[in-house]
């Protein structure tokens, strides 16, 4: 008498046979005169060699056809690309579009995220023009002044840019919460604490908070200066 065969073992035997999807060409950076295609998860990338050299020491990993005497077989067609590990789609096209700015049209402006995606690619492979850029549109940004602080702290930024975010702490009513000693850190927790306790001896708290919204903001100022850069 036949065997029955249940349908969800026929399922894992049909999955468990079926080939990985492949790789497919990124919609805009996968170009007809680039030379070089490089794998970033499942989406292939066509770029300029040249340019990726003259941007990135880093990326001199990836290798021209013939090295040194030596013909390279990864990243000149599709069947066997230069894989970049540990790189997100989502991260790796901003860095594209600042590469280039003119060749690629999109609809939406750069957001926060996408130089965030720049400030940590940018870092990783050493672009220090690039890396300058995202800087600059972050310190220009409306990020919350916590999450800007842990983004300077995290990729080491000069600290000067962030008198702005620890003087609006510094006015804020709320409480300071345990979240905020975990992404500030104990140090920096400490001197805004500081700072606070300063702020609001000098100028009151909540309704009997005296002064303009200026000269409140000048007095937090030069606390948070005088607290975490005295030698300004």
């Amino acid at each position: 008498m036949p065997t029955k065969t249940s349908s969800s073992s026929t399922r894992s035997s049909s999955s468990a046979g079926s080939s990985p999807t492949p790789p497919k060409p990124h919609a805009k950076f996968y170009r007809p005169d680039g030379d070089v295609v490089i794998q970033v998860e499942n989406t292939l990338f066509k770029l300029h060699l040249k340019t990726l050299h003259e941007k990135s020491s880093v990326l001199r990993i990836v290798m021209p056809p013939v090295y040194e005497g030596q013909t390279r077989y990864l990243g000149f067609n599709d069947n066997k690309p230069f894989v970049l590990h540990e790189v997100r789609v989502a991260d790796f096209v901003p860095l594209l579009r600042v590469l280039y700015p003119k060749d690629a049209t999109f609809k939406k402006p750069m957001n926060i995220d996408d130089w965030l995606s720049v400030l940590k690619l940018s870092t990783q492979y050493q672009i220090a023009d690039f890396r300058q850029q995202a800087v600059e549109q972050l310190d220009a940004a409306p990020l919350d002044p916590i999450r800007k602080i842990a983004i300077w702290e995290e990729y080491r930024l000069d600290p000067k840019h962030l008198i702005s975010s620890y003087t609006v702490l510094c006015q804020r009513l709320e409480p300071l919460t345990l979240s905020m000693t975990l992404t500030l850190g104990l140090k920096n927790f400490t001197k805004l604490a500081a700072a606070r306790d300063g702020f609001h001896r000098k100028m009151g708290c909540g309704s009997c908070m005296h002064g303009t919204f200026k000269e409140r903001h000048a007095v937090a100022e030069e606390i948070v200066t005088d607290i975490f850069f005295p030698k300004l």
